[in-house]
C-alpha cells in the first residue's frame, strides 16, 4: 500500500503524520496527480500546483519532505529541485528527504528490504544535505534559497516552499520583484520537459510570487494555469466566494484565489479547518491577539492591502470597461531617475462621464526612462489613444528630455500640452485631494487590467509610500479634466491646439 498510495507511505514512514485530517488528504490526492503528470510524461495529472494553508498544518512535511521521497521511489531517475526563502531551510527539507531514503521504513517499501530487483538507495558518496544522488541512477535532489543560482541541474519536479520569509520581506517591492524575476529567469528555465512545479506558500501579500502567478493566469492567455489547494483556517462566508466567472477572474487579477462553488472541503461558513489542532474558539483567540491584516494573510490565505490614511482599497471600484464617448486625458509624470530605487515614470488615461464618475484606465509605468519613452511614443500613436489629450509638465529639467523625444515628425499631430502643476509646492496630497474625495464617494472607477493591483498598493500607501507616481499621473489627469485644458493652457471651450516639440519646449535649453 505504501508503494501505491502516497498517504499510506506517509503513515508508514511517520506514524505521527495526520493522514486522517481532511486538508492533508486533499493535499495528498493533488500531489498524487502531480506524480502522475511526471510519471506519464505529461499525458495525465497536474503540472502546476499551489498550496495555501495556515502555518504548522503539515503542508511542508507532506509536500516538501515525504512527497519527493515517495516520488523518487517510484522513479529513481527523476531530478528534484527544492527552494525556500533561504538556503538553510531548503537544506533542512532536503536532509529530511535524504533521511527518509536511509530509513528502514523506506527500505521496506523501495529499498533493500523490499521485494524489488533494483532497490532505491542513497549514493554513499552523497555527503551534502543540500545536494545528493541516488545510487546507480540518474535521480537526486538539490536544495537552494530563492534567488540562488541553479546551474547544471534540471528538474522533473520543482518545489518552491515558503519563498518569502515574513511580513518585512513580503512588504518590500524589491524583494517581490526579485523573487518573481528569479522564478521567470532561473527557476522556470531549469524545468525539464513534462516537469511539474509545486508552490507552497503562506499568502503574506497579494503581490507575492503566488499572487503574480495568479494574476498572470487571467491577464496573459499563454501563462501557466494552476491548480490550487485553498484551505483557510476558517471557512469563508458564502457571499465571499465568487458568484460567477467574472468575479473569479477579478479576484485572480487582485492576486487572491477564491474557488468557484464554495469551500473545497464542503465546510459550512465559519467552520474550522482542523478542529483537532485549532477549534473555532482557539482560532478566535488567535485572531483576537493578531492584527486582522495578519490573520487574513497567514491563516485565511486571503491577503489584503493595508488600510491607508489617505486612500483605502475599498475606495475604488473595478469595472470591466468605461462608457463610450468619453474624452480622455493623459498626464505624463516623468521621474528621470537612473537607478533601481528611482521613482517610476508613469501615465494613466483619465476621463469623467456626465454623472461625475471618474474613470482610470491603462496605467503604464517604467523606471527606465528610455524604455518608458519608447512605450509612450507607441502609446501616443496607437488607435486606442486616438483623441487623447496629453499633458507633460513644462519645466526645464523635464523639457530637456522631452524636447529630444518629440523632435521627430511622427508625433506632429498629437495634441500635447505643456502644463504647470497646481501642486507645485511639492505637496502631492494637495493635487490628489480633489479626486480623493470623489473616490470616498465611490465615484472613481478603475477599468479592469493587470495594473489595478499595483495602483491599489500605491494608493493605500500614499502619501507615506516610497513611490507616488501612479497617484501623481492621475492627479495631473484630474487637473486636466478640471481645467478642460486646451493647447493654449486656457479653460472652457477652447479647442485643443496641436503643438510641436519646438513650440512647446522653446527656450528649454536656455
Amino acid at each position: 500500500m505504501a508503494e501505491r498510495d502516497f498517504l499510506s507511505f506517509c503513515r508508514h514512514v511517520d506514524k505521527k503524520h495526520p493522514v486522517e485530517a481532511q486538508h492533508v488528504r486533499v493535499l495528498a490526492h493533488k500531489l498524487e496527480q502531480v506524480a502522475k503528470y511526471i510519471l506519464t510524461d505529461g499525458k495525465e495529472g497536474i503540472s502546476r500546483l499551489m498550496v495555501f494553508m495556515p502555518p504548522r498544518y503539515w503542508k511542508s512535511q507532506t509536500a516538501s519532505r515525504k512527497f519527493p521521497a515517495w516520488l523518487l521511489g517510484k522513479n529513481p531517475d527523476l531530478r528534484i529541485i527544492l527552494t525556500s526563502y533561504n538556503a538553510d531551510l531548503a537544506s533542512k527539507h532536503s536532509k529530511a528527504v535524504r533521511d527518509y531514503l536511509q530509513s528502514d521504513e523506506y527500505s521496506q517499501v523501495f529499498g533493500a528490504l523490499a521485494s524489488t530487483a533494483e532497490p532505491v538507495e542513497l549514493d554513499p558518496e552523497s555527503k551534502a544535505s543540500a545536494s545528493w544522488d541516488i545510487a546507480d541512477r540518474r535521480g537526486g535532489m538539490q536544495a537552494t534559497g530563492v534567488g540562488g543560482g541553479i546551474t547544471g541541474f534540471g528538474a522533473n519536479l520543482f518545489i518552491i516552499d515558503d519563498p518569502v520569509k515574513g511580513r518585512k520581506e513580503a512588504s518590500s517591492e524589491t524583494v517581490r520583484e526579485d523573487s518573481f524575476e528569479w522564478y521567470k529567469s532561473t527557476a522556470y528555465t531549469r524545468l525539464e520537459d513534462h516537469g511539474a512545479i509545486v508552490v507552497i506558500q503562506t499568502r503574506w501579500d497579494v503581490q507575492d510570487l503566488s499572487g503574480k502567478l495568479l494574476n498572470a493566469m487571467v491577464s496573459d492567455e499563454d501563462a501557466d494555469q494552476w491548480d490550487v489547494v485553498f484551505m483557510p483556517a476558517i471557512a469563508p462566508e458564502a457571499d465571499e466566494y465568487p458568484k460567477n466567472h467574472e468575479e473569479f477572474v477579478e479576484n485572480l487579477l487582485g492576486g487572491v484565489f477564491l474557488p468557484m462553488g464554495g469551500d473545497q472541503l464542503g465546510r459550512a461558513p465559519g467552520e474550522a479547518l482542523w478542529p483537532q489542532k485549532h477549534d473555532l474558539q482557539a482560532l478566535r483567540i488567535k485572531k483576537a491577539n493578531m492584527d486582522d491584516f495578519e490573520f487574513a494573510a497567514q491563516y485565511d490565505q486571503m491577503p489584503k492591502l493595508a488600510k491607508g490614511n489617505f486612500f483605502d482599497e475599498d475606495d475604488f471600484d473595478i469595472v470591466p470597461r468605461a462608457p463610450e464617448g468619453l474624452r480622455w486625458y493623459r498626464y505624463v509624470d516623468l521621474a528621470l531617475g537612473k537607478t533601481q530605487q528611482s521613482d517610476f515614470n508613469a501615465t494613466a488615461a483619465v476621463a469623467m462621464d456626465r454623472k461625475g464618475d471618474e474613470f482610470i484606465r491603462d496605467m503604464v509605468k517604467e523606471r527606465s526612462l528610455d524604455l518608458f519613452l519608447g512605450s509612450l511614443k507607441a502609446l501616443m500613436l496607437s488607435d486606442a489613444e486616438e483623441g487623447t489629450i496629453w499633458g507633460i509638465e513644462d519645466n526645464a529639467f523635464q523639457s530637456l528630455v522631452v524636447k529630444q523625444f518629440l523632435a521627430g515628425p511622427s508625433l506632429a499631430k498629437i495634441p500635447i500640452l505643456g502644463m504647470t502643476r497646481k501642486s507645485s509646492d511639492g505637496d502631492k496630497t494637495q493635487g490628489a485631494q480633489p479626486w480623493r474625495m470623489r473616490a470616498k464617494q465611490g465615484k472613481v472607477k478603475l477599468v479592469r487590467g493587470p495594473w489595478n493591483l499595483s495602483f491599489l498598493r500605491t494608493a493605500t500607501a500614499f502619501p507615506n509610500g516610497r513611490n507616488d507616481d501612479e497617484i501623481d499621473t492621475v492627479s495631473g489627469g484630474n487637473q486636466m479634466i478640471a481645467d478642460n485644458v486646451s493647447g493654449t493652457g486656457k479653460t472652457a471651450s477652447s479647442e485643443a491646439i496641436v503643438v510641436t516639440a519646438e513650440s512647446l519646449f522653446e527656450g528649454a535649453m536656455t
